[in-house]
């Protein structure tokens, strides 16, 4: 009884194993996901609050002003035998007519661009998931498919020994076999330590922990692209939270050009006030704040206006001109990438299968030496990993489309 006693003390206080959370993704729900949980979008969602807040506060009316006025104090003892008269007041600040119109437009220039801001970090992190996560089917093929050529090699090796004990083939070919079983091995190793890579660099972007698991259900295919070149830079350039960015700046600057010309008429202030000795009665006054004898510094706002002016001008047409060329340069990169895939799909990839099949099949009935098996075997398994790395170059090429010109600063 007690040596049971002490076998279910040490089973309960060992560790147990924690749980393995597991998630299937598609490329599109990778996207989402990482959405969902990137700190970088997150701040990008405050700064709209922030900005919105901001028009709030610079758009509202000046604090208004409670004061009490005492009136008739005496200095000297005949003068103190007057009562003094106390004034209860209220005065309101009033900036001229237009000016917090103004304001309030520029606060809404800044809120669409924290907006655009936003945007922009969607289209920009959704290229790295996506490259990041074609990446990770490729190197997952690429792992499959050594796998499989592992596979074969022993195949042929017990081939090979099956010869060698009927003497029909030298060792050297044993041997040449164990060589290549052991490149193989390595290979496949090394692509095992990629993908762990590539999967912890995926997690990163998600914003997952990195013992989640991810099955990957979408397959690393070819695409067509969705329209013609010159219909997708006409749909980019309208879509564009870059150029868009662009167009609100420059609009603002027009909006503080106006302010500062608004900056030469006076501001207002307009004071209500009620006099002790009759509450029954009201008096009010009307102040004018005019910058009468800071005409330096109006003339700075409107230099200053109007050089921000300039420079939004020029900043429009620069994003302009760098829009345009970083998308065609990654739509011609795509489309080169394109035809390579094409030249693998045509003939080359049901040759070199069909011209393997043949050679194993001739080495099995000795019609063919190994030197040149491995050589056709060799051949065809780089051939099939370029064929699976040109499709991935295609994508990630189609995902640098859709954020190419994106990255103007």
């Amino acid at each position: 009884m007690p040596i049971l006693i002490i076998f279910l003390s040490m089973l309960l206080s060992s560790p147990q194993a924690m749980p393995v959370n597991s998630v299937n993704l598609s490329l599109e729900e990778a996207v989402a996901v990482a959405f969902e949980h990137q700190p970088a979008l997150m701040l990008l969602e405050q700064e709209i609050q922030i900005a919105r807040a901001a028009t709030l506060i610079d758009s509202a009316l000046p604090a208004a002003e409670a004061g009490l006025s005492v009136e008739g104090l005496g200095l000297s003892r005949k003068a103190r035998q007057n009562d003094p008269e106390y004034s209860l007041g209220l005065t309101q600040p009033l900036p001229f007519p237009g000016k917090l119109g103004l304001k309030s437009s520029l606060g809404e220039t800044y809120e669409q661009e924290a907006s655009l801001q936003l945007e922009k970090g969607k289209i920009l992190l959704a290229a790295q998931v996506k490259k990041a996560y074609l990446k990770c089917l490729l190197s997952q093929q690429t792992v499959d498919f050594l796998g499989r050529s592992l596979e074969t090699l022993k195949d042929i090796q017990q081939n090979a020994l099956s010869r060698y004990s009927l003497g029909t083939v030298p060792y050297s070919e044993v041997l040449r076999l164990k060589m290549e079983l052991v490149r193989s091995q390595n290979d496949l190793h090394s692509a095992r330590l990629e993908l762990a890579a590539d999967f912890s660099r995926l997690k990163l972007l998600l914003g997952l922990e990195e013992e989640t698991v991810i099955n990957l259900t979408s397959a690393l295919t070819y695409q067509e692209l969705p329209d013609r070149p010159e219909v997708l830079l006409a749909k980019a350039r309208v879509s564009s939270p870059t150029l868009k960015l662009a167009t609100i700046k420059k609009g603002r600057s027009d909006l503080l050009l106006k302010l500062a010309l608004k900056d030469r008429w006076p501001d207002f202030s307009l004071s209500f006030f009620a006099p002790s000795r009759r509450w029954d009665a009201v008096g009010f006054s009307l102040g004018v704040n005019w910058p009468l004898f800071s005409r330096k510094s109006l003339k700075g706002e409107k230099l200053l206006a109007e050089s921000e002016q300039q420079k939004a001008q020029i900043r429009l047409e620069a994003v302009s001109r760098f829009f345009d060329s970083q998308k065609r340069q990654a739509l011609a990169a795509a489309d080169q990438a394109g035809q390579r895939v094409k030249i693998f799909e045509d003939s080359l990839l049901e040759d070199s299968k069909f011209e393997l099949e043949k050679a194993l099949n001739a080495y099995r009935l000795g019609q063919l030496d190994l030197l040149h098996l491995l050589d056709l075997f060799q051949a065809t398994r780089e051939m099939n990993f370029e064929y699976k790395q040109a499709i991935y170059f295609y994508l990630c090429a189609l995902a640098d489309f859709y954020s190419a010109g994106e990255d103007y600063e």
